[in-house]
């Protein structure tokens, strides 16, 4: 039984043409999920910011930023470890990504 080359090639055209497509979909959306994160990062520290000049005291909490400042995430897919210092101390934020 003979494989004939020209009959392969085109499936293995579509094969390669697929991984492409499926790897570049991956970059796409691991960029797309990095940028959301720069965002909502710059969103809480301008809040947490602005709270500070407006009040002359940190956010004790983060409810205080969503409720008083606007701030809006979306909190299935990101948690927010927001650790109060003390008034006149940044609080520390950290972003995790929730899969």
């Amino acid at each position: 039984m003979k494989i004939r080359l020209h009959a392969l090639f085109p499936m293995l055209l579509m094969i390669v043409v697929l991984a492409i497509f499926v790897y570049a979909a991956n970059e796409v959306g691991q960029s797309q999920s990095t940028q959301e994160t720069d965002i909502l990062n710059k969103a809480l520290n301008r809040s947490i910011t602005q709270c500070y000049a407006l009040e002359g005291a940190y956010p004790a909490s983060l409810k205080y930023l969503v409720d008083h400042y606007g701030l809006t995430y979306d909190s299935e897919h990101y948690y927010i470890d927001y650790q109060y210092i003390g008034s006149n101390l940044r609080p520390d934020v950290t972003i995790i990504e929730r899969h």
